[in-house]
């Protein structure tokens, strides 16, 4: 690294087709591209190189793979309805891919490399998501008098065979129409629904689905999914296996530092159902909220239980000091608020304001964040001391 211990890294908002125009602009006050602005990266991962101010990659200043990745999000329209793998199951779909010669560049690509991808994200508008599958009561109640959806129900306790044969079906128009064109029926089930309001609003949002992508399984699967509102500073974890899709909002984002995918609908990306079926985790289950913690007068933690990162808020009001001893071997600060001077023990500095990201190693000992703002640490595993 030639010294270098606290550095200020860039990247541009990818513009993936679901990503906001004006989440990101507005919320931190910066130029619009007039194009979607769906997500921006901040690590080391090759999908989208962070830069330092010199125009070097990350990658190659620090020398070294982060084990995390640190995201801003922004999502105008639903993302698809996906889920990751297992650690195992990264190993070994990445081995068979490249034993069958498929390039990693190729679209058909399921594994882009051998881990593992738990997540998190932590709202910084209203966030809206699809996460885990409903109890099996309400999915009864739900499809009772759907006969074309035969055993849909009994699979799901039983196997993920009924499940598979619902995702590979083509043809879906008119069988969603129908379900969509039932709601008064739908209502009617309020004494088996935990909400109706909740089903109210994941029924429209089923009918927009089904005007984005007529006739997709995705959409019939967003109705067995467990909708989710996050307020501003509230977090969802999503482990591997877990089927989820975020719906719409603005918020920060941190992952292991992988791209593997199974996709299952609402996407013109490839989608592998055998594979899909392979990781998901059939047990219906709640979504996971994170409950943050406070870890000093300034800083709060939301705790998971993987190692691959660890992220904190940090409220920074005049001058306050982030030990060494809360980092590992790298950091990467995020400001989302605000304007701070930030500095190290070694004497480098750097200025930050809303959008803008630095990058430290544990080498540079206490770093001093000065000015009032907002600010996310993403950390990897724990430094040896």
């Amino acid at each position: 690294m030639g010294g270098v211990l606290l550095l200020k890294i860039t990247n541009v908002a990818r513009d993936y087709a679901w990503g906001s125009k004006t989440l990101i602009p507005e919320y931190f006050g910066i130029q619009a591209s007039g194009r979607p602005m769906a997500e921006i990266w901040f690590g080391t991962h090759p999908g989208s190189p962070t830069r330092t101010e010199g125009g070097s990659s990350l990658r190659e200043t620090i020398n070294h793979d982060l084990s995390f990745l640190l995201k801003i999000l922004a999502a105008e329209n639903p993302l698809s309805i996906q889920a990751h793998p297992t650690t195992a199951q990264a190993i070994a779909g990445f081995a068979a891919e490249n034993a069958d010669g498929i390039d990693l560049l190729s679209p058909n690509r399921n594994y882009k490399d051998a881990s593992h991808k738990p997540e998190m994200l932590v709202a910084l508008t209203d966030f809206q998501a699809l996460c885990g599958f409903k109890p099996i009561a309400e999915i009864d109640a739900i499809f009772a008098d759907f006969a074309e959806i035969v055993g849909l129900s009994d699979g799901f306790k039983e196997t993920a065979a009924a499940w598979r044969l619902l995702l590979e079906r083509d043809g879906l128009d008119a069988l969603v129409a129908d379900i969509l064109g039932r709601r008064e029926a739908f209502l009617g089930f309020s004494t088996e629904l935990a909400s109706l309001a909740e089903f109210e609003a994941q029924y429209e949002l089923a009918a927009k689905l089904h005007s984005l992508h007529p006739g997709d399984p995705g959409v019939l699967l967003a109705l067995l999914m467990n909708l989710v509102w996050l307020e501003p500073g509230q977090a969802i974890y999503l482990d591997a296996g877990q089927i989820h899709a975020y719906v719409s909002g603005l918020g920060v984002e941190v992952m292991a530092a992988s791209d593997n995918v199974l996709r299952g609908g609402l996407t013109e990306k490839h989608i592998d159902v055998a594979e899909l079926t392979k990781v998901l985790d059939f047990e219906p289950a709640p979504a996971q909220i994170v409950s943050p913690v406070s870890i000093s007068s300034f800083m709060t933690e939301y705790p998971t239980a993987v190692s691959d990162f660890k992220l904190c808020r940090i409220d920074a009001s005049n001058t306050v000091h982030i030990s060494d001893a809360l980092i590992s071997k790298d950091a990467i600060l995020l400001v989302t608020a605000g304007s701070v001077d930030v500095s190290s023990q070694n004497g480098e500095k750097t200025k930050l304001v809303a959008s803008e990201a630095a990058y430290f190693d544990a080498a540079a000992g206490v770093i001093t964040v000065s000015g009032t703002g907002t600010l996310f640490m993403a950390t990897g595993p724990a430094a040896k001391r």
